[in-house]
């Protein structure tokens, strides 16, 4: 192992306040479970600091190189730090996983994987119907193929080196990686040609749509004995603990209607969420238009929000308290936070997650939350 990750944990092993971090899982499960709660969790990222201890290695170099990754996810990871989390003093869980953006499952259907400079590799489509036709012609439960053995020997090294630091290895939740969700999984690879698919090949498509999910199913089982979440029935993703056991990505969805959602993809969505025991649907951009179809799923337990504010998050928040389901990264405008109004607006029910500036700002503004949660 490097001198360098072997000083960052020493580092986290000195510092880490496992009273602390219990206290904050503690208001995340209330929050999550619409119990009443001091104040929502917030978790606020913000640039990493230039003076910090420690840097993150550039991203193009962690693929191939688990320690790199383990370092890096450590140091600087979805914006907020483990290693400035004391300094800040927010509600930021410690949490790391396998972080190879989006492309797991598209690689073992033989997807083309790009990366570039420090950018997250992505997916090149395949032509015309042939990204649909590999999905068919493919063993869904093949983990030997694409990017999915190097996913299993990162989280093999982590489970290694981790048991020599017995205070952060008890602190940190190790997480299932992203794995996106079977309707995103087939247009990465089929393209925006997907979504013709709907009208004129629906059969095909939930034949896809079906070996997509046993794929997403099967590698998160085969991960299982990898990871290690700190509390049943919660996880950890987006550096917040969320409720339910996976994270199913539909940022595609928000291209069709709420009647073709129900009528074709949210069937898949249902069969990993049962087959997973439960988990939280996740979209970029605005997912009004569907708030009540994931809602309505069967094991659903929360809505990750993208990006809030392209969303009525007053009207979101009255459909999500009517089913008692939690709304994950939720944000307010800043002053919000500083005056109570964030409390009075979100009793409970969501996690809040913010950006700011600096480190310097997060550490002032957490502590204004705190002091206006009280009023």
């Amino acid at each position: 192992m490097r001198d360098e990750l072997s000083r960052l944990l020493d580092f986290l092993e000195d510092r880490i306040d496992l009273e602390e971090q219990a206290a904050i899982s503690a208001r995340y499960q209330k929050a999550l479970n619409w119990d009443a709660v001091d104040r929502p969790p917030l978790c606020l990222t913000y640039p990493l600091p230039k003076d910090c201890p420690f840097q993150p290695f550039p991203h193009r170099e962690v693929f191939d190189d688990p320690e790199k990754m383990l370092h890096n996810q450590l140091v600087c990871a979805f914006n907020a730090s483990l290693v400035c989390h004391s300094a800040v003093g927010d509600d930021l869980p410690f949490s790391i996983r396998a972080d190879f953006g989006t492309v797991i499952i598209a690689s073992l259907f033989g997807a083309r994987i790009e990366q570039v400079g420090d950018d997250p590799p992505w997916v090149l489509p395949f032509e015309g119907t042939d990204g649909l036709q590999a999905v068919l012609d493919a063993d869904p439960l093949d983990f030997s193929r694409g990017w999915c053995p190097r996913v299993i020997r990162t989280y093999e090294f982590y489970r290694e080196v981790l048991a020599g630091y017995p205070k952060l290895n008890q602190a940190l939740s190790v997480t299932l990686p992203d794995l996106q969700g079977p309707f995103d999984n087939a247009e990465l690879l089929r393209g925006s040609g997907i979504f013709l698919d709907l009208y004129d090949q629906t059969d095909r498509l939930n034949a896809v749509l079906e070996r997509l999910a046993q794929a997403q199913v099967g590698f998160a089982r085969r991960l299982q004995p990898l990871i290690r979440e700190s509390t049943p029935g919660f996880s950890h993703q987006h550096a917040v603990k969320i409720a339910g056991n996976v994270l199913i990505r539909n940022d595609s969805t928000i291209m069709m209607s709420a009647e073709m959602y129900r009528g074709v993809v949210a069937a898949h969505d249902t069969e990993v969420l049962k087959e997973l025991g439960g988990g939280g649907i996740h979209s970029c951009g605005n997912f009004g238009h569907l708030a009540d179809a994931y809602f309505d799923l069967p094991g659903v337990t929360g809505l990750d929000l993208g990006q809030p504010e392209m969303n009525d998050l007053d009207l979101l928040y009255a459909r999500a308290c009517a089913r008692q389901l939690p709304l994950f990264r939720m944000d307010v405008p800043e002053e919000q936070f500083r005056s109570g109004q964030a409390k009075k607006r979100f009793p409970t029910g969501v996690v809040f997650r913010h950006h700011v500036e600096s480190a310097q700002v997060a550490s002032e503004l957490y502590q204004a939350y705190r002091a206006g949660s009280k009023g």
